[in-house]
């Protein structure tokens, strides 16, 4: 077989001119590049910057220990460890399992705004014009910390991770591909950061055999209703993300 085609950073064969003709090629982002490599704000401005001085970086410290300090004040069961192997971990897949959906309710209920936003945005882009990202995620590491910082005036871990993600995008009308292919695999670094849920609380356990409170039946039958009626909704996260970005992105062979 000849040689395979180098794919660019869109995943297309790259059609360079001549290494003589001295042109520089400027390549528009592609459509599935521009959906993942979202951002939710300024709250990551300082990411990826190495600090300026010895004071930036004692600055830096002290401002995540407080941070941390805090967080511990607010939360004192919090548990690093446990923190991102159990709800990091999820949310993980929650996040970006609904933004591929373009389940807006989900992410109304993961996300606060600044995130929502920057997803929402991207996914009525997509509406618009009646196109589908793969839904599959092949990989996802293990979530690490980055830091504790100040979002907000609130205490915010920060973490990263990588999803393995196909750069796949068909028509909703006729699910032919349109850009991409279901063997262009993609790497891409996120940055999440998180606050707990605004007015979350742990759920009281109910005593069994409790008595209602007006001395009747468990409710009657419309109590009954409506107790089912409250079942079906999902119980709230205890933490949403409210940035988060894309650190970066490269083609995975």
């Amino acid at each position: 077989p000849g040689p395979r085609r180098q794919r660019g950073a869109a995943g297309a064969a790259a059609d360079a001119p001549p290494a003589d003709s001295g042109a520089v090629v400027v390549r528009e982002p592609t459509f599935w590049e521009k959906a993942t490599n979202f951002g939710s704000g300024s709250g990551f401005g300082w990411f990826g910057d190495a600090a300026g001085s010895v004071g930036d970086r004692i600055f830096g410290e002290t401002e995540q220990a407080e941070a941390l300090r805090e967080l511990r004040e607010l939360m004192p069961d919090f548990d690093m460890d446990k923190f991102l192997t159990e709800e990091v971990a999820q949310k993980q897949r929650d996040v970006l399992g609904a933004y591929l959906r373009g389940d807006m309710e989900a992410l109304r209920r993961c996300c606060r705004d600044a995130a929502y936003g920057a997803l929402h945005k991207s996914v009525m882009e997509r509406e618009a014009h009646q196109l589908q990202m793969d839904e599959r995620l092949l990989f996802l590491s293990d979530p690490e910390i980055e830091s504790v910082r100040y979002i907000g005036g609130m205490p915010t871990p920060v973490v990263s991770f990588e999803a393995h993600q196909l750069n796949c995008v068909r028509s909703k009308s006729t699910k032919q591909i349109v850009e991409g292919d279901e063997d262009d695999i993609r790497a891409v670094h996120y940055l999440f950061a998180l606050q707990p849920t605004e007015d979350w609380a742990e759920p009281e356990p109910e005593a069994a055999g409790e008595a209602p409170a007006d001395g009747g039946e468990a409710g009657g039958e419309a109590g009954g209703e409506e107790g089912r009626e409250k079942s079906k909704e999902p119980p709230p996260d205890k933490w949403q993300v409210t940035e988060l970005a894309v650190r970066g992105m490269q083609s995975v062979y």
